[in-house]
Order: structure tokens, then C-alpha cells, then sequence
């Protein structure tokens, strides 16, 4: 037997003593970090309300079928049902969510935003979108007329001239400094450029008519009137300064275009073609007696000269103006002198003139130099080719209260194109903007800004040729 002081020998299976060692270091591990039984368990979650939550552990949750799926939802719809019912909960809205009405399976409305909006409503406001977007693009958007103009008689070196027409651009921009607009402009071929008025416009900013003056090729045979809407042409009190009378007295917008090399027209010059000589005048003077106005105005220059060597303030104040004025008539007096028969006249006007002041220029002789002959061709404005026009209908109006209806659904011919009234022809262009006469028309309607190419020549059309 063995003693009790005798030590156990090991068995056949007994770790070494260095595999002990090694067991007891594992062992003081697991007490300091613990063991798999210290980890706390996950507390399940608890069913919602009015549900029983589930007694098997460890179970399938794909095997739960097609009652666990249904379960599933009943609870999802329970708790969003909870989330409602508590105060300060806003529910996302739809953009868009199309309601369909509980008696049958028609669309009854659609929800935009939350609001309740009828479909003939929503038709209504994409219909408003799409005019708006339509007239936005047809406002910015410019089209060129090109027309001919049959002239009885017409010079040889005046076949095939090409008159540019623009007016009523009232201080718009169409493109950053006049892009677009000078992009039409710069692919024609022309002669002469005409601007006939409210250029500036009412608002009184200059800018975007120097912009289309600078952004020209030249202005040479560019030629301007002054508008209805236009400051001035002249100054309220004259500048007090040692200049020209014409820096004394015009508006720093006409002064401005002087400088840029363009030609103000108040009072009859001569551009010449060749051998042929193409008179543009101020339709104003078309029946005035130069002998008579030139006698007016030195009339009233003499009166105001002598209020001013009295020291009467306001003759001071009067005299530049009057004494430009004369200077008009004298230019008008010494035109119609070297006027000869077979010269192309040309009057430019911001309005159109009426039938009646047309007939009368044609009454009047011009053989004894007193007055303008009859023109050939008028070119007018101010229209802007009725602002509103409506497709089978034309334009709604136009500010010429001596027309039938005192403008209201005018003829074609009275509100833009060529017409002929006796023996001359007038041109109405549609211009670029709208009419500061009618500022509820503030945008054109189903009427594109444009701009208009003439061409004259000595062919007739055959609609002027009378058969024998």
C-alpha cells in the first residue's frame, strides 16, 4: 500500500506538470472576464398592443407562413395607427396622390401636396403654365419681314435698295447687350437702317439702344426719329454751356446717339446713290410752308434776342430752342431748293399718319418750292402690330381713335404691312416691343417682335398691273 506522504503517481492520460501550469493561467483568465453564462441575455421585444407575444423560443421566423406575414402587418399598421393618434405627429405627404372616389373606380381628384385639387383644375393651371411659357418665348424671339415695295418710277441706282425698319424697342434688351437682336440684324444684307421712334421709351434709360448702336457694324446711313414715349427731343430748361446749339438744347439720349454716328432726322437730308439722290424727311413737314414756318420762327428768334439784351429771364431760357427751331426751317427752306423732280422722297414717321394729312401732302405743289413733294413711301411705327392678337381674328386694338371702332378690331392694313393711300405707299412695321399708350397690353400676345427688310424696285407686282 502506499503511504499517506507518498505523492500520486501520474496516469498513462495525465497532463504534464507544464500543461497544468498552463491550465491554471486559463483558468484565473475565465474568472477575471467571465464566462459564457455572465452574458446577458436580450430581452424580447414586447408584441403590440392587443397582440399575444410568441411562447416558442428559437423559432423559425421563415417558417411562420403566410399568418405570421399578416401578423406582421396588423402590427406595422397597429403602431402607425398609435403614431397618428399622438398629438404633434404630422404624417409625410404624397407630392402627388391620385383619390379615387368610393362609390365607383373612376379618378375623382388628385392630391397635391395634401391639397385637393379637381383634374379639370389641374388641366386648367398646366394649360396657364404653358401659355406663359409660350408667350415668354415668343416675346424673346424676333422675326424678320422681308417685303418688296414697287415704286412707279424708281431711279436706276435705287433698284433692289434695302431699307431696314426697326421701332418700339422702349428700352428692351432682347440677349445680353443686344445678342439676339444684333444677331438678326448683322445677317442681313441692307442699305439703310431706320429707327422710327421709342427707342428709348418711357422709361428713360438710353443703355440698350447705345448697346444696339455699338454692337452695329457701322452707322453709316443709320438714321432715328424721336417717339411719343421718348424724352423730349428737347430739354426743359437749356444746358448753360459754350457748345453747339444742338448740345444746348436735345436730350441727352438723342445726343448719345449723335455721338455714336447715327443721324437725327428733324429736318430733310439727302443720301445719295449713285446719281440718284433719296430725300428723308420728318413726315411733320409733309404740309408746312417752309417760306412761311422760316418766317415764324426768325420772327420769334428776333423777339426773344431782344427780351434778352433786357434781361428778361425767360427769353434767355426760350431763345436756344426758338433759335434751334429756325434753324430747322432754314434747313427745311434750303432742301426743297435743291430738290429735284424724279429724287426719291421718304418721310419717316412714329405714328402713322392719317389718310386725311396724306391726301393733303398730294394736294399741295411742289413746283414752286413751298412744300414737301408727295412722298413715295412712308415709314411708321408705334402700333406694334396691335400688341394683342388672337389666331382668325388679328389684333384687339390699336391707339388710333380716327379708325373705325376708334381702334378696336382694326383692318389688317391699318395695323401693320403695306398699304397705299393715293399715290404713296405706306409701311407699317411691328416693331419690337409693346405700346406705353396701352400699358394693360404690358406683353405681346401671339405676336412675335420683328423687324422689316424692303426692298424697292421698279418692277410692279401683278396685282398693280391693269389689264387693258
Amino acid at each position: 500500500m502506499q503511504g499517506p506522504e507518498e505523492k500520486k503517481r501520474p496516469g498513462k492520460h495525465a497532463a504534464p506538470p507544464e500543461q497544468e501550469a498552463q491550465d491554471d493561467v486559463l483558468r484565473a483568465d475565465a474568472d477575471l472576464y467571465g464566462d459564457e453564462a455572465d452574458i446577458p441575455i436580450r430581452p424580447r421585444k414586447k408584441a403590440p398592443s392587443g397582440g399575444k407575444p410568441d411562447a416558442k423560443k428559437g423559432r423559425n421566423p421563415a417558417a411562420k407562413g403566410k399568418k405570421g406575414k399578416k401578423k406582421k402587418r396588423a402590427s406595422l399598421a397597429a403602431r402607425l395607427a398609435a403614431l397618428n393618434a399622438k398629438p404633434g405627429f404630422r404624417k409625410r405627404r404624397k407630392m402627388f396622390e391620385v383619390v379615387r372616389s368610393d362609390d365607383d373606380a373612376r379618378v375623382g381628384t388628385i392630391l397635391v401636396f395634401g391639397r385637393r385639387l379637381s383634374f379639370k383644375l389641374l388641366i386648367a393651371l398646366a394649360a396657364a403654365v404653358v401659355a406663359v411659357a409660350l408667350v415668354f418665348m415668343n416675346n424673346a424671339n424676333i422675326a424678320v419681314r422681308e417685303e418688296s415695295v414697287a415704286v412707279v418710277g424708281l431711279p436706276d441706282d435705287l433698284e433692289d435698295f434695302q431699307l431696314l425698319v426697326i421701332s418700339d424697342l422702349n428700352g428692351r434688351r432682347f440677349g445680353d447687350e443686344q445678342s439676339s437682336l444684333l444677331r438678326a440684324i448683322n445677317n442681313l444684307d441692307y442699305d439703310a437702317l431706320f429707327f422710327l421712334g421709342d427707342m428709348v421709351g418711357a422709361g428713360g434709360d438710353p443703355e440698350p439702344f447705345y448697346e444696339l448702336l455699338d454692337g452695329l457694324p457701322t452707322t453709316n446711313n443709320v438714321y432715328f426719329i424721336c417717339g411719343d414715349s421718348d424724352p423730349g427731343p428737347y430739354v426743359e430748361t437749356p444746358r448753360n454751356i459754350t457748345g453747339t446749339l444742338s448740345q444746348m438744347v436735345l436730350e441727352d439720349w438723342i445726343l448719345g446717339a449723335i455721338e455714336r454716328g447715327a443721324t437725327y432726322v428733324d429736318s430733310p437730308v439727302c443720301l445719295t446713290v449713285g446719281e440718284s439722290d433719296l430725300w428723308i424727311s420728318p413726315a411733320t413737314l409733309m404740309n408746312m410752308e417752309a417760306g412761311e414756318l422760316l418766317s415764324t420762327w426768325q420772327s420769334q428768334m428776333e423777339q426773344e434776342e431782344e427780351g434778352v439784351l433786357a434781361g428778361l429771364q425767360t427769353d434767355y431760357n426760350a431763345l436756344p430752342i426758338t433759335s434751334y427751331r429756325q434753324r430747322i426751317a432754314q434747313n427745311f427752306y434750303d432742301a426743297l431748293s435743291s430738290m429735284e423732280e424724279g429724287d426719291f422722297f421718304l418721310a419717316l414717321s412714329h405714328q402713322p399718319p392719317s389718310d386725311d394729312f396724306i391726301y393733303a401732302s398730294a394736294s399741295h405743289s411742289s413746283e414752286d418750292g413751298r412744300y414737301l413733294p408727295e412722298p413715295e413711301l412712308i415709314l411708321a411705327g408705334h402700333y406694334c402690330g396691335g400688341v394683342w392678337r388672337l389666331p382668325a381674328v388679328g389684333a384687339v386694338y390699336i391707339p388710333d381713335n380716327s379708325l373705325d371702332r376708334n381702334g378696336w378690331f382694326p383692318a389688317q392694313e391699318d395695323v401693320e404691312g403695306l398699304s397705299t393711300v393715293g399715290e404713296t405707299q405706306v409701311y407699317i412695321t411691328g416693331g419690337l416691343s409693346t405700346n406705353a399708350d396701352v400699358p394693360v397690353m404690358f406683353f405681346r400676345l401671339f405676336n412675335q417682335p420683328e423687324i422689316s427688310l424692303l426692298t424697292l424696285t421698279a418692277t410692279l407686282p401683278e396685282s398693280m398691273i391693269i389689264a387693258e
